[in-house]
């Protein structure tokens, strides 16, 4: 093929290479098979998941570490099966890109009924529209090309997932060709703005009182990481995260002082965070999660507010001055002179068993947290998993479905994780009832050369709701969880009930190097202090 032409997959591994994105996850159907065998001869796999929502998952956990993930998957019973995973990256602001296979165009007579469809041709596109910043169908060879290009940049720009539909007799097609790297939209910025918002912040930071950095999702999601952590430690500045920013910053660095999520946090962080003369949010998602349902008491006249658009100090906003922007100016902006002095740093968490003593969450939680160290990442599933592990400060990443809040996230996800980050090993904290929705995905992780550390905490039920409201409707079948080992023949296991045996559990399966599985049956009824004072302010709502 001459230069002038190339196609579809071609242009597609072209550009992921680009992005330092090396393979993807997904599903295949008849409609997808000559796309993925293109994307697989051409040095691009497509990893194989149990179901199309756990690939959408894995990609997802690959985009938050990578910054751009890839799911593919087939027609209208593949494309339909992921929209879950594909709204929680839109909420989450997650760059996601969905590839499917399609119907060709010549297949697509008026009134057709091929398998898969459900009303129109265009009815998974319309779904999707819904779903994602940019989509496309590559249906004309003219300008595939640069309608991939498009959707991908406006996925890197807005942070959200986009969507390309391809029609199996165009993937072998002469597409024109488009030189250069990807054309990339550029954030619209205020130079006169940016400059007088950083003087604004600067001046504010130096004016007396206490000043409390708390650090978005955003931070991570723009790669600002490093600038975040050189304003804290040059000004000495505390670091509070949210749910959905655990791990953008340190969390066992001498400057973190843990998760702020309102009422729900401990009472020090809270007021640390409440009482600061300066409370600087950069990139946080004002999301009822973040705010514990809405208890965070945070004084408009103290807030300095910089989005993904704009900075706000008080009452004075200075617009077209985006975070990605500004947090570097502001850094540079600080960065002379000498740096402030460290607090001591924070005591590396024990754990002491207890002999036979019933497992509570709350004593789970110091047992994962003394067994963590640099070696790993940790993924959290919804329920009261993700409210104990407000108080769970994790060495690296953390990885969470923590605004979306989809049940069934983290297991698949750590196969993305594992993936994007080899160099940490994914330890995975879900319920009972979320495992039982993707526990399955634990063996396609070892099949595909990842052996998470799955911890199960088994609470008999969905152990979130039954403090505001008890019922049959919280009860779920129970699962012989140790006994999955045997179903994909590789790993170790354990089942645990006492805190004797947590110990040794977790002694013997952060020590190993296979796919471990750790059933940790506590008492019904114990939920973590967090949720227990999430629940006490979400029951006024219910």
């Amino acid at each position: 093929m001459s230069d002038e032409y190339t196609t579809i997959p071609e242009h597609l591994v072209r550009r992921f290479r680009e992005l330092k994105v090396e393979l993807g996850f997904g599903i295949v159907g008849d409609y997808a098979l000559r796309l993925f065998s293109e994307l697989d001869e051409l040095g691009f796999p497509i990893l194989v998941t149990a179901d199309e929502q756990g690939a959408g998952f894995a990609a997802d956990a690959f985009a938050r570490l990578r910054g751009f993930g890839v799911v593919a998957c087939t027609y209208g019973v593949g494309g339909l099966k992921l929209t879950n995973a594909v709204a929680s990256a839109w909420a989450e602001q997650v760059p996601l890109l969905v590839i499917s296979g399609a119907p060709g165009m010549k297949e697509r007579a008026p009134g057709a009924l091929l398998h898969h469809r459900v009303k129109d041709f265009d009815t998974q596109l319309r779904v999707y529209q819904e779903l994602t910043i940019a989509q496309a169908v590559l249906s004309d060879p003219r300008i595939a090309a640069s309608e991939i290009d498009r959707v991908i940049d406006q996925i890197l720009t807005a942070q959200r997932p986009g969507y390309l539909e391809i029609p199996r007799d165009l993937v072998d097609t002469p597409i024109v060709n488009v030189s250069g790297p990807i054309p990339r939209t550029s954030a619209e910025i205020n130079p006169d703005n940016l400059a007088a918002a950083v003087t604004d912040v600067v001046e504010a930071l130096r004016s007396a009182g206490t000043t409390v950095i708390q650090a978005g999702v955003l931070v991570a999601r723009r790669g600002l990481s490093e600038h975040l952590l050189g304003i804290a430690e040059h000004l000495g500045l505390p670091v509070a995260t949210s749910p959905l920013s655990k791990g953008v910053f340190p969390e066992r660095h001498p400057l973190a002082i843990g998760v702020y999520q309102g009422a729900v946090s401990p009472a020090e962080v809270t007021e640390q965070v409440e009482s600061a003369a300066h409370i600087v949010q950069l990139g946080v998602l004002p999301t009822d999660m973040n705010l514990g349902a809405f208890t965070a008491h945070l004084d408009p006249d103290h807030l300095i507010d910089c989005t993904d658009d704009d900075v706000t100090v008080g009452p004075r906003t200075y617009r077209n001055v985006p975070l990605e922007a500004f947090l570097p100016a502001l850094h540079e902006a600080v960065a002379g002179g000498r740096d402030a002095p460290m607090p001591a740093a924070h005591e590396v968490p024990t754990f002491t068993p207890d002999g036979a003593a019933e497992i509570h969450v709350e004593r789970l939680i110091l047992a994962v947290s003394a067994h963590l160290d640099e070696r790993h990442g940790v993924l959290v599933d919804p329920g009261d998993c993700l409210f104990a592990s407000v108080e769970l400060p994790v060495p690296a990443w953390s990885l969470a479905s923590a605004y979306y809040a989809t049940m069934g996230y983290a297991v698949p996800a750590s196969l993305g994780a594992g993936k994007a980050d080899p160099d940490h090993r994914p330890v995975v904290l879900t319920g009972d009832g979320s495992f039982a929705m993707s526990g399955l995905e634990a063996g396609w992780a070892a099949f595909n050369g990842v052996y998470p550390i799955i911890i199960v905490m088994d609470n008999s039920g969905y152990g979130t709701q039954r403090p505001m409201r008890d019922g049959p409707f919280n009860d779920i079948a129970p699962l012989n969880i140790s006994r999955l080992v045997d179903v994909f023949g590789t790993g170790q296991s354990w089942r645990v009930t006492t805190e004797d045996e947590l110990e040794s559990a977790f002694t013997e399966a952060f020590a190993s190097d296979g796919l471990a599985l750790v059933h940790v049956v506590v008492r019904k009824g114990s939920t973590s202090p967090a949720l227990a004072r999430f629940a006490a302010a979400l029951a006024k709502r219910v």
